[in-house]
């Protein structure tokens, strides 16, 4: 009884291999981005930013809406 061994094609391992690279580059990106964020502030947290920044600019973005509605139907009026 002998043994089959699996084949492992060189390009699969390096297509693995690059796969690993890039998400090491992206993470490393990231990180050098949180510390460069909270050398800034550090009294301020990044999410809470983040989502202050999305929150404001819904916000933004709903006001915007509701004064061109307003707009339009003093428009239709005239």
């Amino acid at each position: 009884m002998s043994k089959k061994k699996k084949v492992c094609p060189y390009e699969q391992v390096t297509g693995k291999i690059d796969t690993i690279d890039t998400k090491l580059e992206k993470t490393r990106c990231e990180i050098e981005s949180l510390v460069k964020r909270l050398e800034e502030d550090p009294d301020i947290c990044p999410d809470v930013e983040d989502s202050e920044k999305a929150l404001q600019e819904k916000l933004d973005k709903f006001m915007m809406e509701e004064l061109f509605k307003h707009t339009n139907s003093i428009i239709g009026e005239a």
